[in-house]
């Protein structure tokens, strides 16, 4: 349990002097994302379709097992 709380610990001084350090320093210069931004936009309905179709196989696999281990075979 200990060591838990030793990592935990870790973890929140780690993190509090990351956001420290990101805040204090200078503004950061602009990057320019539009374009970017802009072929990311068409290209979103065929991430879309194929992160469903993932998804649904994903989905299928799962239901296989889960039926087979109700059958027991």
């Amino acid at each position: 349990m200990k060591s838990w709380i030793n990592k935990a610990a870790v973890a929140a001084g780690a993190a509090g002097v990351s956001t420290v350090a990101f805040a204090a320093g200078d503004a950061a210069p602009t990057v320019d994302v539009t374009s970017a931004v802009t072929s990311l936009t068409g290209v979103g309905v065929s991430l879309v379709t194929i992160g469903a179709a993932v998804l649904s196989v994903v989905v299928v696999a799962w239901g296989y097992r889960t039926v087979k281990g109700f059958i027991g075979r």
